[in-house]
């Protein structure tokens, strides 16, 4: 996925200053698009909402839905996210593009039918009129779908096209909000939940369609088909539960403060929240996104150069000098990653304190909780960083334990802080130190001996078999889809092993003489030796 910051960081040398800030709004949509274009439609329909009349209630229970609907979108598209995107990437390091769309439409099936189970599920009982709850289902799957398109179209570069999306999506929910309320204030009709809702999920669901389309551009006369999931997943079935992990480091320690007799609130008698936690962490998310920019557009291309470097002299077979040296950039520049990440969020974070400082009378509860997180922001920023870069390095054993310590990090310090009556929002601060320690202390173990781990698999398996990406499928091939040839059966090293003399008792190495030659000089003997 590095390919994204190489793609923008191009842009940027060639667009001149004046360009700049479209290249870093792309990589912002890119990096957090459905999530940033979702809090600007809702902060907006909520400021609709008031210029029309909407009651408390209503704008209450409006935002309680569409905060289960993104957590529950982001949960299932952010379990697939890594899942997915290895399939992609083998596909595209195989050159089997004919694979993409079928990746893409199977994941797209699954995690659609799962939504809308998880939301059908969640509804089911709620004392809520039977047209909201539709409208939820509705507006979950297409947040979902939303997640893993962006995977999608991030692969085939489309980043101009996903901002138009966004932006055209914006466009015609402003537009529908403001003739329904003209006619609703001409007819004296007050809005109601179910029409907020609707509005906001035809908003969604247009961005959905325009980047679909772009989808059916960008990979023409290719047949979606549902590709094998077993397949995937007995190759890396540990990306599957990565993806659940780190979805819930996102929103672990809201669940528990949505359960504390102290913090919550109950909507319409259907919805637990914490209102000031809640709307701090929102805040907090927002000041996520320049750290996320930065990394795709400058942290992670750099990165990827030396990572490359290092492998690139082991496959082309240099001399240990200098693989020892390229081991050592890599090291520091893995090192200087965090170190550049950390400074980038404490820089967003102290701004972002300091704005927050200015809302303090009309919002005293959520700055409150807000200058917690806003510091666990930092230690959380450098965890994510650490975590990927695990990943990088293919030790995705490595990166389960990572994601999985997280979660229960953040979920052991935010119960404690209850206990204890801390102040809401250290048990998240103090749950991303201990995440971000654990997960620098695995990462550097894994740099300290990257000779090690680049002929030793990190997960545990010395064997090398082909990803499913790259397997021959009956299902396709019925369908039209090229095959990519079949390999031998046996092992790619077998054959080189059988062919290899083996070292049996009684044998002796050859003489100096017998190896270089007797007319050999003494200095080339030396320099040989």
């Amino acid at each position: 996925m590095a390919g994204i910051g190489f793609t923008l960081k191009k842009a940027l040398g060639e667009s001149g200053r004046s360009g700049r800030w479209k290249v870093y709004v792309s990589a912002a949509f890119v990096a957090a698009g459905p999530w940033l274009i979702t809090l600007i439609s809702l902060f907006a329909l909520l400021w609709w909402g008031r210029l029309f009349g909407m009651n408390n209630d209503t704008r209450d229970l409006f935002f309680a839905t569409v905060t289960y609907a993104m957590i529950g979108s982001n949960l299932i598209s952010t379990t697939a996210q890594f899942f997915l995107t290895r399939y992609l990437a083998d596909a595209l390091y195989v050159e089997a593009h004919d694979r993409l769309l079928s990746a893409f439409t199977g994941m797209f099936v699954y995690t659609g039918v799962s939504a809308l189970i998880l939301t059908v599920a969640i509804q089911w009982s709620l004392p809520l009129p039977f047209a909201y709850k539709m409208w939820t289902a509705a507006l979950t799957v297409v947040l979902t779908q939303l997640g893993l398109l962006m995977i999608l179209l991030s692969a085939a570069k489309a980043y101009r096209d996903i901002a138009r999306g966004f932006l055209v999506g914006l466009g015609g929910l402003f537009l529908a909000a403001v003739l329904y309320g003209l006619w609703a204030r001409a007819t004296g009709t007050l809005p109601n939940g179910t029409t907020v809702l609707a509005l906001f999920t035809l908003g969604q669901t247009l961005t959905l369609a325009w980047l679909g389309g772009v989808t059916v551009r960008d990979f023409p006369g290719q047949t979606p088909s549902l590709y094998e999931l077993a397949p995937q997943y007995g190759r890396y079935p540990e990306l599957l539960w990565i993806g659940l992990c780190y979805a819930l480091t996102l929103w672990v320690d809201n669940g528990l403060y949505w359960w504390s007799p102290e913090h919550h609130e109950i909507v319409a008698d259907s919805y637990r929240l914490a209102p000031a936690y809640d709307l701090a962490k929102f805040w907090t998310f927002l000041a996520l996104v320049p750290g996320f920019t930065v990394f795709s557009v400058s942290i992670e291309t750099d990165f990827y150069q030396v990572f490359r470097r290092f492998y690139d002299a082991i496959e082309r077979g240099d001399t240990l000098a200098p693989i020892h040296l390229h081991e050592e950039e890599l090291r520091i520049g893995t090192k200087a990653a965090l170190w550049t990440m950390a400074k980038v969020q404490a820089f967003v974070a102290l701004l972002a304190w300091v704005l927050a400082l200015q809302v303090e009378r009309t919002f005293p509860d959520v700055v409150g909780v807000f200058q917690w997180t806003i510091i666990g922001s930092v230690p959380h920023m450098v965890w994510i960083t650490a975590f990927l870069l695990l990943l990088y390095f293919d030790a995705r054993k490595q990166g389960l334990w990572s994601a999985f310590i997280g979660v229960v990090a953040l979920l052991v310090c935010t119960r404690v802080a209850l206990w204890y009556d801390w102040s809401p929002g250290s048990g998240y601060l103090l749950g991303a130190v201990v995440a971000m320690v654990i997960s620098i202390l695995m990462l550097n173990r894994q740099v300290e001996r990257l000779l090690y781990f680049a002929f030793y698999d990190p997960n545990g398996s010395r064997t090398r078999t082909i990803p499913p990406a790259a397997m021959p499928s009956v299902r396709l091939s019925r369908m039209g889809y090229p095959l990519v040839e079949e390999l031998p059966e046996e092992e790619p090293g077998a054959a080189r092993k059988k062919s290899q003399p083996r070292w049996k008792p009684g044998m002796v190495l050859p003489s100096r003489k017998e190896r270089h030659g007797k007319n050999a000089k003494s200095g080339k003997e030396e320099e040989s030796r």
